[in-house]
């Protein structure tokens, strides 16, 4: 008897069975973006039916499309399986063209679950495949993966290169989701370099695309998730929350489980920053367990790194040091250098605090290393600061001596290399949004006396609305430009805005004004962008006309923000004017005293001193919180409102205050970095399609 199973003949029924298999094929191609489930019904049918006849290249293309599927539903085993089989099949046949597309489908496959080699090795293959075959289109889709792997790699520079190369492949096509992916990405890869002016002019471009020239909700969930990590990098918690809350929303929409981990893990580092912990712990260990459903070794690495800086939030030091551990150990067996190098000084640092000493010099010293090779210096710098306090914990003062300096002149490096351009890049910004402003109201009013009025004036609270909201943002990031050109962290204006807030509840301020007062504390010091680094930075006592220069900051950042229409920018402009005035009417620049001085510039006062004197700087080390306090309670009369120094005493010394202490904490929770195959990338993460 004939096997069922065998070559198929040339008569009419094989070529019947031939073009039914090529439709189911065809149709569960077209599905792949939309219905994965559907798809994989399609595609195991035309499997079972190009297998039972023969059709080898049928089946082939069958296998390379269920493996696609199995992607997109997060089944990276059987995926891996159908995909190897494809490619074998397909080399078998001698099908180049086919060939690329499952060594494509393999290296996305890879990234997304962290396998970074066998990402580079299949992704390198299928370019040149590409390349020879002149085939553009497939060129620009896997030079955009290969610059995720590069990107995870800390080979910035190349992953940059990568990524303008695609990016001008899909121009020179107008292929306008394409760009709006590189967009996307582009943005990312900025992020992850600090460059964050760029990297939102790149994500507002995708975001543009998406919303005049493409319609994809999938790529628009990544470029929110990606908009949410560029406001946790600026320490806005609340935005980051609102953008990574949409994008969860379209992933949960999508049942794409990857994605819904990655906004996940990044809504918990917002709820960290927020000091939120157990919110956060919940998000962290939610996106842990969705990491591991969909064997993203990458993700278990970032989430276990984020809920180990929230066992350390909380003192628990050994759960923390273990969570940390295996994150480290997570990242290198992926070769996640990224990753690793986050885990690794939050490793250090904890064991610092367990008194395992050599053990976390010997961590230390590898960020140091992975810092340097990848050229990340804000790292460097990090690195060096963490290695003095633990020598200094050691008693090798001269040890400690040594990485505090080599701290501060990576410090300095980078403030000569970007604080001016940050600086420059973000006042323009400023001015042009306002331009902009004052030119839209204008013209909306002018439609409000040619039209029914009601609808108009509704309309220009409207964008009134949302022109103050663009003017915020921008002032807010002006305001950590200025504080990073003497605050490297930029944590001194976070936790102002923090301590001025809980002061003015504990006073019974209005919750609306708390809220707003949480953001318009930090930008008290945003006149400091129009003082020298010679005197913003000088280490010592300032000379007379120094100090009346330095004064300067205060008129400086009032004219800065003169002109605002939100209450936000009035109250922030007050703050800037007056939060050196003291009580006794001896302060700058105005000599106010008493109760003349706005309540809000006698809070930040309080506040903005009191963190200066339990921070370290270049020219002094940290005051304990108990001498702080002191010294407010000292002050209160004469240089500080007595009222807000009660308030402030109140909330600044509660038992569980502790945490918002810089001194010698461990490093936040990271902002997410993980990989995910996808044309856009979600938050430091690399591509799909």
């Amino acid at each position: 008897m004939a096997e069922a199973r065998g070559t198929m003949t040339d008569g009419g029924g094989a070529e019947d069975v031939r073009a039914r298999v090529d439709s189911l094929n065809e149709a569960a191609s077209s599905l792949l973006k939309t219905d994965n489930t559907q798809a994989l019904e399609l595609v195991r049918t035309a499997a079972r039916l190009a297998d039972t006849h023969g059709y080898t290249s049928g089946l082939a293309r069958a296998q390379l499309l269920e493996g696609r599927a199995l992607v997109g539903q997060g089944d990276s085993d059987q995926a891996r399986v159908c995909l190897e089989r494809a490619l074998a099949a397909f080399r078998a046949m001698g099908d180049l063209a086919e060939q690329g597309a499952a060594l494509e489908s393999l290296g996305r496959l890879y990234l997304q679950i962290g396998e970074m080699p066998l990402a580079e090795q299949h992704l390198e293959a299928a370019l040149t495949l590409a390349r020879e075959q002149g085939d553009s289109a497939t060129e620009a889709t896997v030079l955009n993966l290969l610059a995720g792997v590069y990107h995870r790699n800390g080979a910035y520079t190349r992953s940059l290169d990568y990524l303008h190369q695609s990016l001008r492949l899909h121009r020179e096509a107008s292929n306008w989701p394409g760009e709006a992916n590189l967009s996307c990405n582009i943005g990312v890869l900025y992020i992850s370099m600090g460059q964050y002016p760029e990297a939102l002019a790149h994500l507002m471009r995708a975001y543009a695309l998406l919303q005049d020239k493409v319609q994809d909700e999938k790529t628009k969930g990544f470029v929110l998730l990606n908009i949410g990590h560029l406001y946790l990098n600026l320490n806005d918690y609340k935005n980051a929350i609102s953008f990574l809350e949409e994008s969860l929303r379209i992933a949960r929409l999508r049942e794409d489980r990857l994605r819904e981990a990655l906004a996940t893990l990044n809504i918990g580092t917002a709820w960290a920053q927020a000091r939120q912990d157990q919110k956060a712990e919940t998000a962290f260990r939610q996106a842990l367990a969705l990491f591991k459903e969909v064997h993203s070794r990458q993700g278990e690495a970032s989430a276990l790194d984020g809920l180990g800086g929230i066992l350390a939030m909380r003192q628990d030091w050994q759960a923390a040091a273990e969570a940390h551990a295996e994150a480290v150990r997570i990242a290198q067996e992926i070769e996640d250098l990224e990753v690793e190098l986050d885990a690794l000084l939050h490793l250090g640092r904890v064991e610092a605090e367990l008194g395992e000493l050599s053990a976390a010099l010997t961590t230390l010293q590898r960020a140091l290393a992975l810092a340097e090779q990848a050229e990340h210096k804000k790292s460097v710098s990090e690195s060096h600061r963490a290695l003095s306090q633990v020598y200094r914990r050691a008693g090798e003062f001269e040890q400690a001596l040594h990485h505090y300096e080599l701290y501060h002149d990576a410090e300095r490096t980078l403030f000569n290399e970007e604080s001016d351009k940050k600086t420059r890049e973000l006042s323009t910004r400023f001015e042009v949004e306002r331009a902009r402003h004052v030119a839209e109201v204008e013209r909306v009013q002018r439609e409000a006396a040619e039209s029914a009025r009601a609808q108009a004036e509704a309309l220009v609270r409207e964008r009134t609305q949302e022109l103050e909201q663009a003017q915020v943002e921008i002032v807010t990031r002006l305001a950590v430009a200025a504080e990073y050109r003497d605050d490297l962290t930029g944590e001194h204006t976070y936790r102002v805005g923090q301590f001025s807030a809980l002061i003015a509840q504990e006073l019974g301020l209005p919750p609306e004004d708390v809220a707003l007062l949480r953001i318009a504390a930090r930008l008290h010091d945003v006149g400091k962008i129009g003082i020298p680094d010679a005197i913003l930075l000088k280490p010592g006592k300032f000379t007379p006309e120094e100090f009346e220069r330095m004064k300067a900051h205060t008129l400086i950042g009032a004219r800065i923000l003169s002109g605002g229409q939100s209450r936000l920018l009035r109250m922030a402009e007050e703050i800037a004017l007056s939060h050196h005035e003291r009580w006794d009417g001896t302060g700058y620049p105005l000599g106010k005293y008493g109760p003349s001085i706005p309540l809000t510039g006698r809070i930040v006062a309080v506040a903005d001193v009191f963190d200066a004197l339990t921070s370290t700087r270049p020219y002094k080390k940290p005051w304990s919180r108990e001498a702080a306090l002191e010294e407010l309670r000292r002050g209160a009369g004469t240089q500080f409102d007595p009222e807000v120094v009660a308030a402030s005493l109140k909330v600044l010394g509660r038992p569980d205050f502790g945490y918002l202490m810089r001194q010698e904490t461990p490093l936040s929770p990271p902002t997410l970095r993980v990989i995910h195959a996808s044309d856009a990338w979600p938050p430091n993460i690399a591509p799909a399609s």
